[in-house]
């Protein structure tokens, strides 16, 4: 960031060592607890940019109680609290903590911290290639393979170590500098170039970058999985009741039958159409100096081609480049991505709201779980709480998307700081959508299907074949059917046999009368039963619509 409230301090060698001389004190197994596993998603290009591949959560808050530290005045006004999932303000760091965490390694601060070092590494590798800047020779192989150890093996103290830096500069990106400058003193061969560590570049080059990484890897390693989980789990569900009728509802009144399967069926296919749209949202990225014109690069090196030069590298971090940029980049894309995830959001609390509704119909039960209370002073009860909480935590994470969505393309001039403090919020919005992801998926794995029930609404309702009726004696001429029929059922009550009888005195060929009658209420569901079935072809043709 350029802006702060005080001037940032710059630092002497001799600070920086002084600095890195001082101990640091380590909470309970604070190096290491991010292990590394492949992820082989892969969703916006190119893979990771790690050798080792991604960073993978492998620690808890504390989690234990008893090693949060309290001190309690006695008139209660004041306390002294560590970090736990009992202390945390927000309950992604507290209460879901355990189900959101796999986000930590991309959306925190060290996860900003650890893409920073990324870019300004790369950057100075990228540098190392150009000929025209002699003054920084190719690396060799050492040389590389000491660069990308920084990447791969930066650890929550390298993150401690940065943020010391920062207490005395007051300037994060600025901390990232000096953090590897003195990773590197030692090194004989990069030692030597060490003030081409972010030349020419503004902080917001490197922070605009770090941000589109940060989205890439949690969206590619974590939210897009958790999409497809559940959006698979609903097609299985869909092919599973494929042949199940239903009582459908329009207004709330009882409506042509459809099949249960048919119904999770559309949400497996709304839900795969904005999936898809989310990965082709393009992520961007700006590498174009203080305000977007190469000034500072051009006087240095005046005949290189710089803007050349920073599209190759942004490409190269697998981001696609925006030439058109002042200080920052845009955010632009982050406005339609985060817009994209509120409209599959959306469509999940439409699926919710109508689970919940069917569970209040009968037509599901729920699966009971020992030892769970539905009830404090009910003890019958087995309530929707999946359902009800995945509908509350996308409401959270909706409202927060929009307001970045809203607040992001939005900047003074060529640049104010207002969207530096709102950046460190993407967190939070697909935190508690994955929360939400979660918590459907859990609801629907404890459904029942209650086919007594579905039977016996539709047993109840012969009145639904008033349309099959009128629509047959349309074909065949009789005159007025509409509104015979609804002479005959509208706001009355009909049985089957009253029903038959209306249709044994239609003039109608017998072929078409005998095809009436032999229709229930259950076998009039039309293609329902063979859209849940093929459901599957239905998502693949939204993912390759070539094929």
């Amino acid at each position: 960031m350029e802006l702060r409230a005080t001037s940032a301090r710059v630092l002497n060698n001799n600070q920086l060592s002084s600095i890195s001389s001082k101990p640091t004190t380590q909470r309970p197994s604070q190096a290491n607890l991010f292990g590394k596993q492949h992820i082989p998603f892969a969703y916006f290009g190119s893979s990771s940019l790690f050798t080792r591949t991604n960073c993978s959560l492998k620690a808890n808050l504390y989690d234990d109680y008893d090693q949060v530290k309290v001190k309690t005045m006695d008139n209660g006004d004041s306390s002294v609290f560590e970090l736990s999932t009992l202390t945390a303000l927000s309950p992604l760091d507290g209460r879901y903590w355990n189900k959101v965490k796999e986000l930590a390694p991309f959306m925190s601060e060290y996860g900003l911290i650890r893409y920073r070092v990324l870019v300004e590494i790369k950057w100075l590798m990228m540098l190392a290639q150009i000929s025209e800047i002699t003054e920084v020779p190719c690396f060799n192989d050492d040389v590389q393979h000491y660069l990308q150890g920084l990447i791969d093996e930066f650890s929550l103290n390298d993150a401690l170590e940065v943020k010391k830096i920062e207490k005395m500069t007051n300037h994060d990106v600025k901390a990232v500098e000096y953090f590897l400058k003195q990773k590197c003193r030692s090194h004989p061969r990069i030692s030597k170039v060490l003030e081409f560590v972010h030349f020419a570049c503004t902080s917001e080059d490197i922070n605009n970058l770090a941000h589109a990484l940060m989205l890439k890897e949690a969206l590619n390693s974590v939210v897009f999985p958790a999409m497809d989980e559940l959006i698979g789990s609903i097609c299985d569900k869909a092919k599973k009741y494929a042949d199940i009728p239903m009582l459908s509802r329009t207004h709330g009144q009882p409506a042509s039958p459809t099949t249960l399967g048919k119904e999770m069926a559309i949400f497996a296919v709304r839900l795969s159409r904005e999936r898809q749209g989310i990965s082709q949202v393009d992520l961007m990225g700006k590498f174009a100096g203080a305000v977007g014109n190469y000034n500072a690069h051009l006087i240095a090196y005046p005949h290189i081609n710089w803007p050349q030069i920073a599209e190759n590298f942004v490409q190269s971090l697998g981001l696609r480049f925006n030439p058109y940029v002042t200080q920052i980049e845009p955010h632009d894309y982050m406005a339609s991505l985060f817009h994209s995830i509120i409209q599959f959001n959306n469509i999940l609390i439409d699926f919710d709201r109508d689970i919940w509704g069917y569970i209040s119909l009968g037509y599901f039960k729920q699966i009971t779980v020992a030892g769970e209370i539905g009830s404090s002073t009910m003890p019958h009860k087995v309530n929707p709480i999946d359902f009800e909480n995945s509908e509350g935590n996308l409401g959270k994470a909706n409202g927060g998307l929009s307001y970045l969505s809203m607040k992001l393309p939005i900047s003074r001039w060529q640049r104010d700081l207002t969207d530096s403090t709102v950046l460190r919020n993407m967190g939070e919005g697909l935190g508690h959508s994955v929360l939400a992801y979660k918590s459907t998926l859990q609801g629907i794995a404890k459904l029942q299907v209650n086919e007594a029930r579905l039977n016996e609404e539709l047993n109840q309702s012969w009145e639904v074949l008033a349309e099959p009726i009128q629509t047959v004696m349309r074909r065949y001429g009789i005159p007025e059917p509409y509104e015979k029929l609804k002479e005959l059922t509208r706001g009355r009550a009909v049985t089957q046999e009253s029903m038959r009888d209306f249709i044994a005195g239609l003039k109608l060929p017998e072929q078409a009368k005998e095809s009436l009658l032999k229709l229930t209420p259950h076998t009039y569901i039309g293609a329902a039963a063979e859209l849940a079935r093929t459901v599957d072809v239905a998502v693949n043709l939204v993912i390759n619509p070539s094929n």
